[in-house]
Parts: structure tokens; sequence; C-alpha cells
């Protein structure tokens, strides 16, 4: 039986763990367009919530226990075709998530400083494909002194952590310092935070609101009541307003302002002035018209998380979603019908194409390169990537060789 995982992270890995529970024997291949595993664990989680991203350990037993092989670099709908797939696999499941952020809907003057917070995250955890990295030397691409955060969720508040963190308060961190640099983040002095509805209603974990306020280097205020008070000389002030609709973004004066509506009631316009703000609202699937979500459903496709339901979920949520769609699958294998699995896929893929052992190498090469209070540093660019796994390879073959030799030389 073979069984392909089209999306690398939580729900791609747990969906594959839960298959080896309820198909023993059968053989998966994980394919993620980008090179690296994991996903929204490597990528999405705040570079300052090790504990969190500590998740991949469960899947790096995934991939080194056997009969789980990953494919990295690889496009569905660009390097291989979802009938490709169907055609060597006995089931396709699709677990793409949701890359990227939800616009805001409203009226935005293409020249104000707009950033979304899933790409602000994405940056400063190294992501070689963000877009932000292409834009690091254009001084427009700067976050400034004022930034403004419309949404209170989670999101929204490890957004404005990140932001509010010192050098000091980032130790033990993998966050990208060139990335920190280039939106020039050290010289932020206040962030707002807007949330649509009432303070009872913030969608954010109170856990999440416990660590923000617990930042030495912060004074936070809620409502224009001040919740936490620093005895530093220049704290960064974090001011959260609910009831706060967003109705356009203009930009003025070379400054982003955004146009809100009170909406408890009165209605009421609030004007605000900012350098730069970064949207929080949500994320939605970078192709919904594309290869991921186009099929009739005459295939054997299950589609899990948040291309399925809209919604990134987490981990717990991810984890018994992946249990039903390994149900689903269940359902859908045809045993009788024979499959070439990842041998019929091989032919059609290039050099470039990253294995879970050239992520080890890329992995243990990052973790060595770590400077003073970081526990690694991320590999950012595909190239350089490439150089590491390139050698790893050349050093793969010539112990090969190596042991080759002795072992006739022994004969």
């Amino acid at each position: 039986m073979h069984v392909a995982v089209v999306g690398g992270g939580p729900s791609g890995c747990y969906t594959a763990a839960a298959l080896r529970k309820v198909l023993p024997g059968v053989q998966i291949s994980v394919f993620d367009s980008r090179p690296a595993p994991f996903g929204l664990i490597r990528y999405g989680v705040a570079p300052d919530h090790q504990g969190m991203k500590n998740v991949a350990r469960q899947f790096e037993r995934l991939f080194a226990s056997g009969g789980t092989e990953f494919f990295g670099g690889v496009t569905v709908g660009a390097d291989l075709s979802l009938e490709e797939l169907t055609d060597n696999y006995h089931v396709v499941v699709m677990a793409t998530g949701l890359a990227q952020d939800r616009p805001l809907g409203i009226p935005v003057d293409p020249y104000a400083a707009l950033f979304g917070a899933g790409e602000v995250m994405r940056y400063l955890n190294s992501d070689p494909d963000e877009r932000l990295r292409a834009w690091s030397d254009d001084p427009s691409r700067r976050l400034g002194q004022d930034v403004l955060i419309i949404g209170a969720g989670n999101v929204a508040l490890d957004v404005a952590r990140l932001l509010a963190k010192t050098d000091e308060e980032l130790i033990g961190s993998d966050i990208d310092d060139t990335a920190r640099a280039s939106l020039e983040i050290p010289r932020i002095e206040s962030i707002r935070i807007l949330g649509r509805g009432p303070r009872e209603k913030a969608r954010w974990d109170a856990v999440m609101l416990t660590e923000l306020c617990a930042l030495p280097s912060t004074e936070v205020w809620i409502d224009g009541e001040r919740v936490t008070a620093s005895d530093q000389e220049t704290p960064t002030t974090i001011e959260i307003e609910f009831t706060r609709t967003p109705l356009r973004v203009d930009h003025v004066d070379e400054r982003s302002v955004l146009v809100a509506a009170d909406s408890a009631g009165s209605g009421a316009e609030h004007v605000y002035v900012v350098d730069s703000i970064v949207t929080a609202t949500g994320f939605v699937a970078a192709d919904p018209q594309g290869p991921h979500t186009s099929f009739d459903g005459s295939l054997p496709v299950v589609r899990i998380g948040g291309c399925s339901s809209g919604v990134l979920g987490n981990l717990a949520e991810n984890r018994a979603l992946a249990k039903a769609a390994a149900a689903e699958v269940v359902t859908l294998v045809d045993q009788k019908t024979r499959r070439a699995g990842a041998d019929g896929i091989r032919p059609l893929m290039d050099a470039a194409v990253l294995s879970y052992d050239d992520w080890l190498a890329v992995d243990a090469e990052e973790v060595r390169r770590a400077g003073p209070g970081r526990c690694r540093q991320k590999i950012s660019s595909l190239p350089e990537m490439h150089v590491v796994v390139d050698a790893h390879r050349r050093a793969a073959h010539s112990r090969a060789g190596s042991d080759a030799t002795r072992q006739q030389l022994s004969l």
C-alpha cells in the first residue's frame, strides 16, 4: 500500500503517524514545497517558543523509523501533477495548510506600509521563500517606530511579543537576526493592537497575554487602563484597544493611516497614524483554485487541516483530525490495485529534491552555526542549503566507497 501526503507540516506528519498505526506496512511519501520538513512548526511557530517547536521530535521519529520518506522542494501542481500522484499512490492526502494572510477586505492605499502577520513570522523564522527577504534592501519595507496590529488573537500577540522583545529577551530562540535587523525591529517604540469585538471576546489564550505582560521591557495598556509598568528608562509601549472595526487604510505624508469605527455602538471614527500596519486576521489558501482543491471527488484524495476547513487549528486539533483522516484513507485504499509508490515518482524528479537524510545534514549545520544566545542559525537561502546538502552527499559517497574498498581488501 502506498500513500502520498502533500504537506510536511503538523497536519501532514500527524496523518502519516496515524496511518502507520492503522495500516501496518503502508509506505508513505511526504512531499513539501519547501526543502525542509515540519512546515508551520519550523516557519510559523514563533521563534521564541522553542517548547512548541519541540513537537518536531515526534515527527523525526516518524521519518527515522522507516516506511515514511520525505521529498523536499517538490510543489504539486508544478513539479508533479495531482494525476501523477494518484497514478502512483493508492490515496493522496492533501495537507497544504493556509499559506497566505487573509486580506483585510477594505480599501487599502497601495503605498501604505502593510505587512501580513504570517509573512512577518515566516521572515523572522528564516523562510527562504518569504517575499520580504527579496525586499530586505528596500527602505520602505521597514516597520518604523510606531506599529499597529489589526487583530486580537494569538498570532497578533505572537507578533507583538517578538517586536517588543529585546536582544536579551530573545536568548535561547532561533530568530533570524538578519531579518530582525532588516525590519529595524529594535527601533520600535510603540505597538498598538486593535480588536474588532469587545475585550471579553478576545480570541487569544490567556497565557499569551500573560507572557506579553511579563516582559520587563514593555508597558501594557488595555482600553486606556495601564496593566503593567516597566522600570526601564525607555520601555516599549503596547496599547490594546477593542471594538475597533477597520474602514480603510490611507497613506499620508509618508505614514500609514488606519481609519476605524467604534463598533460598540457610537460608530465614531478613530484615526491611527503609524509607520506600519500588520494584519493578523487569519489565513487563506495560497491558490484556492489550484491543483490542491480542484479535484472533483472521483479521485482517492483526502484533505485535512487548513486546506479542508479554512481554519488553522492548534496542534491538539491537528492530531485529532489526523486520526479521522487516517480512518478515511483506510476506506479508500484499494489493495487489489497495484501502485508503484515512490519508485514511480522518483524518475519524475530531479537531483535538487531533498531527502530526510539531506535534511538531517542541514539540521546539524544550522545547530553548528548557532551564534551567542541562539539555539540554531537557520539557513535562509535555498542555494546555501543545497551547498550543505551537496557536501553531505559527497562525503557520504566517499565514505561508502571507502567502506567498499576495505570490504574488498578483507576478502
